[in-house]
């Protein structure tokens, strides 16, 4: 699985965190995470949030994205 670490700006508390998303090989290219995160153009003043560093190969238990991982369990869960 191909992951990227994304840095997050949280809005209330100005505090910058690192995160590892998911990246989403399905669509446009495997441009965004799968929470929907643009990897390529974001920038943490405009959109809150930016990659940090390349893409890597992963495991789905490396993934520490909250909105990620609620995706991937929705997916996991459907029948």
């Amino acid at each position: 699985m191909l992951l990227q670490k994304m840095k997050y700006k949280n809005n209330d508390t100005k505090k910058i965190i690192t995160l590892v998303c998911a990246v989403n090989l399905v669509d446009l290219g495997g441009e965004y995470t799968i929470c929907g995160n643009a990897i390529p153009d974001t920038n943490l003043e405009d959109f809150g949030c930016e990659a940090s560093g390349d893409s890597f190969e992963g495991k789905l238990k490396n993934v520490t994205c909250p909105n990620c991982n609620r995706h991937i369990n929705f997916i996991k869960n459907m029948e």
